[in-house]
């Protein structure tokens, strides 16, 4: 007999809580923000910020509301050969619904080349004053200053 009640109050109970399962999954928030744009007149530069890129855009969800200050900038995209630069930007809900877009600029690619971190130069952290495969004038006075005392810079 007791095997009973319990099996009936356990058999209630899990049909409660599926219940409240399907209810809570029903008023969860599944639609994901949406992007506003604004005409903006700029060219994407050398000094062009994060700040400049999120000029003109507005996120809005229709549980949170303005969602403007979680938008983030991923990434950039430079396209040499048009000149222009694709910014994708991404917001996130507070359910977790996320959005992303990409918007096209103008690119002034000469600017970029010019005022860009240059690839081909590398500077050693650790050694400054070290040169790839040539004595600075320094070391070379300091060792010959060791050779003529007997003592040299190996010791």
């Amino acid at each position: 007999m007791k095997g009973n009640i319990f099996g009936i109050f356990f058999t209630i109970l899990s049909g409660v809580l599926v219940v409240l399962i399907v209810l809570a999954y029903g008023r969860s928030d599944k639609l994901p923000p949406e992007f506003r744009f604004t005409a903006l007149n700029l060219t994407y530069g050398s000094e062009t910020t994060d700040k400049d890129l999120l000029a003109g855009i507005n996120a809005y969800d229709s549980k949170d509301g303005d969602l403007t200050s979680r938008i983030v900038v991923e990434k950039v995209v430079l396209n040499r050969d048009q000149e222009t630069a694709v910014v994708y930007y991404a917001v996130a809900d507070f359910s977790g619904n996320v959005t992303k877009q990409s918007r096209v600029f103008p690119a002034d690619i000469k600017d970029i080349d010019n005022n860009g971190d240059a690839v081909d130069v590398m500077e050693d952290g650790l050694f400054p004053d070290m040169l790839m495969g040539e004595t600075l004038e320094s070391d070379r006075d300091n060792s010959a200053d060791a050779s003529s005392n007997g003592n040299s810079l190996e010791d």
